[in-house]
């Protein structure tokens, strides 16, 4: 377990060096690291997905930009997710930098890309979420 975690602490640094022939060789080493980058990355992606849908539900409620509190409310209430606002900002801030959606006076709009993947959530989750 201890080898695993300082393999994994490794890894991390060699990631974020972006030196990708290093990268190549731990994952061709350690099997299992890809696994668990893939996982993580899904993980960060649903919870991307989840807020940009959050958004797309508030913004067609309010017809326009939405704060952040409104955000974080209808993950609450229309999703049954519980998110810190740190964290949804933090969400907000990679998918703007992804060109999902964008920052307008106090609030968040959706771009058509970001619309797209908020009707794409929806569609998938229909049947999960009551809105």
């Amino acid at each position: 377990m201890f080898k695993k975690k300082k393999i994994r602490e490794d890894f991390d640094a060699v990631f974020k060096s972006g030196d990708e022939a290093a990268i190549k060789r731990m994952l061709d080493e350690n099997p299992w690291l890809l696994e668990q980058v893939s996982s993580e990355m899904d993980n960060i992606m649903t919870d991307q997905r989840q807020v940009i849908a959050a958004l797309g539900v508030m913004e067609d409620e309010l017809g326009g930009a939405v704060p952040i509190d409104e955000i974080i409310f209808s993950l609450r209430v229309d999703f049954a997710l519980r998110k810190e606002e740190m964290l949804v900002q933090e969400l907000l801030n990679n998918v703007e930098n992804l060109g999902l959606v964008k920052r307008e006076g106090n609030g968040w709009i959706l771009t058509n890309e970001g619309g797209r993947v908020c009707d794409d959530y929806l569609n998938r989750n229909l049947e999960d979420i009551e809105l």
